[in-house]
């Protein structure tokens, strides 16, 4: 058990213990950064010492920021020689060099660029003088300043351009035919080299048929017809002109590309097509599939694809006998390459459908890795218990081993044996001479500063490049190092890329406890609940931005934030305050309120909704009509994500109801009990 977990006065040990995480987790951190100024352990008085100068340094450097953003760069170099041995001097430095950057300056910047090789501020550096110089139009110093690791495509097309302005022709047109050759759109900074290219008729009908194909697999059908124009040949043109009407029609592939057939140049392409014809003829395309001669040559990939394209087709059309025999014939490249994931899809349909025979023998069918899967061991369980010949023995035992695990499953089973969870907490060993090494890792201190700073975009870029190439234990080291800094987003993200799964107090930090806690009472929301979601979505990173514009601590879109604080009567202006972090638990603890009110609390539903939104979560629950238990409705979410995101937050629940001695269990009774 987690030695923290007792119920003696549990509230005031809390409190007690994350006051002393913030306050000597900030100390500690401090105190690592100025023991690195000493190069030693120190004695008590020089510790204190540089702890004063850090203090110092920070204050200073904070004005500095401010002269270097207004551009008052007398007033910034009048203070900050004081800075030279503080970890964003190089911050001040950068700042001053682009924004008086010119050619006669190139020295300085050669020189930063060698002192600083290879870090955060290098690689931008290079990047803002290569744009200026292809702005200057020079293509001399441009070639000469041009790192290949480094290049981007925008960079690669400009120093391509540079070597056509400096007569090397031939390595430009080589370059740019490759860079041209692709399945998208590339940068506008790559026109000006296309247009070259154009103009000197290097684009040919090969390499136009090439990027025809590649824009077809990526389903960019507008490039597919841009890159007709380039097509000379009758036969291309023709066979283009075939695959566009393939693409509006699969059932034409059967008739309207017999040339392309016994091309090796069309394998990819025809593969692709099937998969397409296979959504609306199943027997049409797994026939033609089978007489084709240059089946055999289609990657893996594409192979799996196609399959699982006539599988889930032949499924939907109710001709599943049709569909088992085409799985069992590929099981082999589905288990070997693609980890059974077609034969998990299997299982689920199965599931569906409660057919409780085909559960258990897809199951069977799995490889033996998957087979391991806590999911796919308790839905064997479950098959088991629902067969005619019913061991009791033996489906104790296997649900006695998988209480054992500490997830979903495991705690499900726990919950029906009626005994504690397995929670497995094993703290990360502590190695002092790797902490001590990843202390002085020059980029992490920089990291930390960023953060302390304030500039989080900047600091996570840092700890990015600092811990490039990690090996196991240092990604252990560092992780202990973050959560010391309460820098929890990067010590749970170090513990996941270690693989270390044990260590609770790493992973499942009581951050923010106040904030949280007052939020969740404000709402009504249960605390260790509002734990989960925070962990689940953020992994406690106030200024999170996901890839569609959620924000903060609990990802709150800014249309949902409107609407619930509109709704709540909660202050609220634009989506900024949502990386304000009482704001964003106001706010989001308000909605998830609303979906508890909505489903009549149910967590299960309430969480779902708050992932994939309430309407779709109604229509799921309209398509099964109340006949599901809730393990089957949770385990038949369409969404992967969301049935994954549900799963591991009523998880994480658990673990946090421990944490705050709350003795709750992973679903209520009326949860478990409910058909969905």
């Amino acid at each position: 058990m987690l030695s923290f977990y007792s119920n003696h006065n549990l509230k005031r040990k809390i409190i007690k213990f994350v006051l002393y995480t913030v306050i000597s987790g900030a100390l500690w951190s401090s105190a690592s950064l100025a023991e690195s100024y000493i190069n030693q352990s120190g004695t008590k008085n020089e510790i204190e010492s540089s702890l004063i100068a850090l203090s110092t340094k920070r204050n200073i450097y904070a004005k500095a920021q401010k002269l270097a953003d207004r551009g008052e760069w007398r007033k910034l170099n009048a203070i900050k020689h004081g800075l030279t041995n503080y970890p964003l001097y190089p911050y001040l430095e950068y700042a001053e060099l682009v924004a008086q950057m010119s050619v006669p300056r190139r020295g300085e910047i050669s020189r930063f660029l060698e002192a600083h090789e290879h870090t955060v501020l290098g690689y931008r550096l290079r990047s803002k003088w290569l744009e200026y110089l292809a702005q200057k139009s020079q293509w001399t110093n441009y070639i000469k300043y041009y790192a290949p690791e480094e290049a981007s495509v925008s960079r690669q097309c400009k120093y391509l351009e540079a070597l056509y302005n400096r007569n090397n022709r031939k390595a430009a047109f080589e370059g740019g035919i490759t860079l041209w050759t692709v399945g998208h759109s590339q940068p506008r900074q790559c026109d000006q080299l296309f247009r070259i290219l154009m103009r000197h008729e290097k684009i040919t009908d090969i390499h136009a048929w090439k990027r025809f194909n590649l824009a077809l697999l990526n389903h960019n059908y507008s490039l597919a017809r841009y890159v007709k124009q380039f097509m000379t040949g009758a036969q291309t043109k023709d066979l283009a002109e075939a695959f566009m009407r393939i693409k509006r029609n699969p059932n034409y592939l059967l008739n309207g590309v017999n040339e392309a057939i016994n091309r090796q140049d069309a394998v990819p392409l025809i593969a692709h097509s099937l998969s397409h014809l296979a959504n609306r003829n199943p027997t049409k395309a797994i026939d033609f599939w089978s007489n084709w001669e240059y089946r055999e040559s289609v990657s893996p990939t594409g192979t799996h694809e196609f399959i699982s394209r006539v599988v889930k087709s032949f499924v939907k059309s109710n001709k599943t006998q049709h569909a088992d025999r085409v799985l069992i014939r590929y099981k082999d490249l589905i288990n070997t390459e693609f980890e059974g994931i077609l034969i998990e899809w299997r299982i689920r349909h199965a599931l569906s459908e409660q057919n409780w025979t085909d559960v258990q023998g897809w199951i069977e069918q799995l490889p033996i890795e998957s087979k391991k899967k806590s999911v796919w061991r308790y839905w064997r369980i479950r098959s088991l218990e629902n067969s005619e010949v019913f061991n009791r023995q033996e489906t104790y035992r296997l649900k006695k081993e998988l209480a054992k695990e500490r997830d979903f499953y495991g705690f499900i089973s726990s919950d029906s044996l009626n005994q504690d969870y397995n929670f497995n907490h094993i703290p990360v060993p502590k190695d002092e001479i790797t902490l001590k090494e990843i202390s002085s890792n020059l980029a992490l201190q920089r990291a930390r500063e960023l953060n302390f700073h304030g500039k989080k975009v900047d600091a996570n870029r840092e700890w990015n490049s600092g811990t490039r190439d990690f090996t196991k234990e240092q990604w252990m080291a560092v992780a202990q190092l973050a959560h010391n800094w309460a820098w929890h987003s990067r010590a749970i993200i170090a513990m996941a890329s270690a693989k270390y799964w044990d260590d609770l107090q790493i992973r499942f930090p009581l951050a923010f406890y106040g904030s949280i806690d007052a939020a969740a009472k404000k709402a009504q929301v249960q605390s260790h609940l509002l734990y989960a979601i925070a962990r689940q979505e953020s992994a406690f990173e106030i200024h999170a931005r996901s890839k569609v514009g959620a924000l903060g601590l609990l990802q709150i879109m800014p249309k949902t934030a409107r609407s619930t604080a509109r709704n709540s009567q909660i202050p609220y202006e634009n989506s900024r305050q949502l990386t304000d972090i009482n704001t964003n638990l106001l706010i989001g603890s308000s909605y998830f309120r609303s979906l508890l009110e909505r489903f009549e609390e149910n967590r299960i539903l309430a969480l779902a909704s708050y992932n994939a939104g309430p309407e779709r979560v109604k229509q799921w629950l309209s398509r099964t009509k109340g006949k599901l238990t809730y393990d089957l409705w949770i385990e038949l979410i369409p969404y992967p994500e969301t049935r994954g995101y549900v799963k591991s937050a009523l998880m994480y629940s658990a673990i946090y109801s421990k944490k705050l001695g709350l003795q709750k269990p992973m679903l209520e009774p009326y949860e478990i009990e409910l058909l969905l």
